[in-house]
């Protein structure tokens, strides 16, 4: 097992790096250091403290400087999730180039904690109060948080015990971020009133965790049923009612369509009351649910019809793409020895060379076609979607890959989900295009 390690040169990350051969038995490792420029001089010299650690020990050492100012600038967003974004797209990156099984992060007991309390406040549901656990960073590569299960009391002690070195990091003291004020204002008040309070969240999130996954087996079975037949946007009211715990299916499928709790709410006092139902409109972002005596229709708003600029996409390089409200992130590089190509939903790889920039990206139209790996024939996306068991606003939302052949209607990919037989990775391939679609 080939394991890379996240280490920013913080007590948490060192104590990953220094206790690695204990917790992956038998695996080989490397360092990935992110420099998020954020610090001046102090960000440097984490950077040579790594490195200087690494050296001493022989261990291969990546580090890549960053932009994060301006990549949070012009993408909207905070300082920190900026970095997020950053630093795991380049870990995707180096473990699909250098044949990484897993990314190791340092994430430990205070941390996932600290997650949870935050992803209260943000109103996440149920699924915000799993915490942190392993995922799939992308492709085979898994995430993996080995000290969730440890303190950062513990952590302490043990690096000042063995009398190993890190690197403050000075803005841990500054309450500048929403997780700082949590560690350094809230957990104080927690620990007076329960010394052991992370133990004991902790041992909430395990549990949270079942709970969840009882409830999405539960929504898995019976939301199906749910569905008018012969229709993919009409959810019948009697068969909603039907079920015990009704209002819970609803606000799942309601917010998969972004309508928020006070929607979901006003639609639950309806169907409780004898009123009458027929008429009443509930608007989202480019959604509205109309009702009827029998059925909740949910249909694509006014403000979903695109203008003519906005319904193509010229890609001329390697990058990030804001396109219609998602992300296409797209990467080029040297295909690797052994490279699974089998991806996950949101990723698409091709052959470089035979679909060269500018790419075109827009919506679907009627017409579009495509010859889909493995088929070995043509098939048009209307008939593809039904394959797929696609709902209306999955369709409504699709976009594609022009192909490079310039037939008519003719694409080279439904994204990212299907690739055309045309452009496929085969043994010849040198470089490989790949696309995220977030």
């Amino acid at each position: 097992m080939r394991v890379l390690l996240a280490v920013s040169g913080g007590i948490d990350s060192m104590y990953l790096a220094n206790k690695a051969p204990e917790l992956f038995p038998e695996a080989s490792f490397a360092i990935a250091h992110c420099n998020f420029a954020l610090r001046g001089e102090e960000s440097d010299g984490d950077e040579s403290f790594v490195r200087d650690w690494c050296a001493e020990r022989g261990i291969p050492f990546f580090v890549k400087r960053f932009d994060t100012k301006a990549y949070a600038e012009s993408q909207g967003i905070s300082t920190e999730m900026a970095a997020r974004d950053l630093r795991y797209a380049w870990f995707e990156e180096l473990c699909s180039a250098r044949g990484f099984d897993a990314v190791a992060v340092a994430h430990n007991a205070n941390d996932n904690a600290e997650t949870l309390i935050l992803n209260l406040l943000r109103g996440t549901g149920s699924k915000g109060l799993r915490g942190m656990g392993e995922r799939k960073l992308g492709g085979r590569t898994m995430l993996l948080r080995p000290l969730l299960g440890t303190t950062r009391e513990e952590i302490a002690a043990w690096m000042k015990a063995n009398g190993k070195k890190w690197r403050e990091d000075s803005t841990n003291a500054a309450n500048l971020f929403k997780r700082n004020k949590i560690r350094n204002e809230v957990f104080p008040v927690f620990a007076e009133i329960n010394p052991s309070f992370l133990k004991t969240i902790s041992e909430d999130i395990r549990h949270f965790s079942q709970v969840d996954d009882i409830a999405e087996d539960y929504f898995q079975d019976m939301a199906m049923s749910v569905w008018v037949a012969g229709t993919d946007n009409s959810i019948s009211i009697p068969s909603l009612k039907s079920l015990k715990h009704w209002d819970y299916i609803l606000y799942r499928l309601l917010s998969t369509y972004g309508f928020g709790s006070a929607t979901v709410e006003a639609l639950c006092s309806l169907l409780r009351s004898d009123g009458t139902l027929s008429g009443k409109t509930f608007e989202a972002p480019g959604w509205k649910l109309v009702t009827s005596s029998d059925r909740l229709m949910i249909l694509p708003s006014s403000e979903t019809e695109v203008e003519p600029a906005e319904t193509g996409l010229s890609i001329t390089g390697p990058g990030e793409y804001p396109f219609l409200g998602r992300t296409l992130t797209v990467k080029v590089f040297d295909r690797p020895e052994g490279m699974a190509l089998r991806q996950h939903s949101g990723t698409m790889v091709a052959d470089a060379a035979v679909i060269p920039f500018p790419l075109g990206i827009r919506r679907w139209q009627a017409g579009d076609w495509m010859m889909p790996l493995g088929l070995g024939g043509s098939k048009k996306l209307s008939d593809l979607f039904v394959d797929l068991k696609w709902s209306l606003p999955r369709k409504e939302n699709a976009l594609v890959l022009e192909h490079p052949d310039g037939r008519k209607g003719h694409v080279g990919a439904l994204l990212c989900e299907r690739i055309d037989e045309a452009i496929k990775v085969t043994d010849k391939t040198v470089r490989i295009l790949q696309i995220i679609l977030s």
